[in-house]
């Protein structure tokens, strides 16, 4: 028995953390899929990264009477409700992003960069693009480190060769990954249980870059993310993006029953 696509149960987070997704089923998105979904659908309507079109969809998915229903996490409704108070004020709504450094930063980075992948500005889009929601340097910081790393699979780099490409960012990045590698000896778990399973990039970064640096195929690394506890969907959105690219059209790639079990949006095709 795995442990991908088993339906939300409370019981089995007696004690052992926040359950989030009751009302989810099987194969449904997360927060963070919907916070994905939004920047595609603003990259979709335009054919280009352009803030002020991801604003509106954002909100379309997240405001009141949007489209998504379920957990809305901290920075989001804290992004919400600094839009709201600038519109109030009639002052332009740009860098409305919570001051906050978790996993919502990394959520819209895959469509982003498939679509911006060798754009030269690559890196002022993801700045504009994560102070949306999360307007903090050290979010901003994580996300450009992980936008490499994407950018670095989309032009067929083995998992671990993204993680390293990724060092040049800043120190701070640099140091982490070395962390990470220091302890690729150990299991995944042991990794997440020792620097953080929560939802705060401190942590899911190094996990993160731990995974990719032993993967050895699409389906064992998200499995053993799985494993590893906490939030794991936060951590999954980076990660399935590096591991998708990097093992695409390859036997270690995405297992076909798995796209078929997930509620896929129709529009996320006119990303490829």
């Amino acid at each position: 028995m795995h442990p991908e696509f088993h339906q939300p149960n409370r019981t089995e987070y007696h004690d052992k953390g926040y359950f989030a997704h009751g009302s989810k089923q099987v194969g449904d998105l997360t927060h963070y899929g919907a916070q994905l979904v939004a920047m595609l659908d603003a990259l979709v309507q335009t054919g280009h990264y352009d803030e002020a079109r991801y604003i509106r969809s954002f909100r379309e998915w997240f405001d009141f009477g949007g489209k998504w229903q379920g957990y809305t996490d901290k920075p989001t409704k804290q992004t919400l409700l600094n839009i709201h108070e600038l519109e109030a004020k009639e002052l332009r709504v740009t860098l409305c992003g919570a001051d906050d450094t978790q996993n919502p930063a990394l959520s819209k980075l895959p469509p982003l960069v498939a679509f911006h992948s060798d754009d030269d500005k690559l890196a002022k889009l993801v700045d504009s693009a994560v102070r949306v929601t999360n307007n903090n340097d050290t979010a901003v910081m994580y996300a450009q480190a992980v936008a490499v790393m994407i950018q670095m699979a989309l032009q067929g780099a083995a998992p671990k060769a993204c993680v390293m490409a990724a060092q040049t960012v800043s120190p701070k990045i640099a140091n982490d990954i070395q962390r990470a590698e220091a302890m690729s000896g150990r299991t995944a778990t042991s990794v997440a249980e020792s620097v953080g399973m929560h939802c705060g990039l401190d942590a899911s970064f190094v996990v993160i870059c731990h995974l990719l640096m032993n993967s050895e195929s699409y389906e064992t690394t998200m499995r053993e993310n799985i494993y590893c506890g906490g939030d794991s969907s936060g951590r999954a959105i980076p990660l399935g993006a590096i591991l998708g690219a990097s093992y695409y059209d390859t036997p270690m790639s995405i297992p076909n029953h798995w796209m078929d079990q997930t509620a896929l949006p129709r529009r996320l095709l006119q990303c490829l």
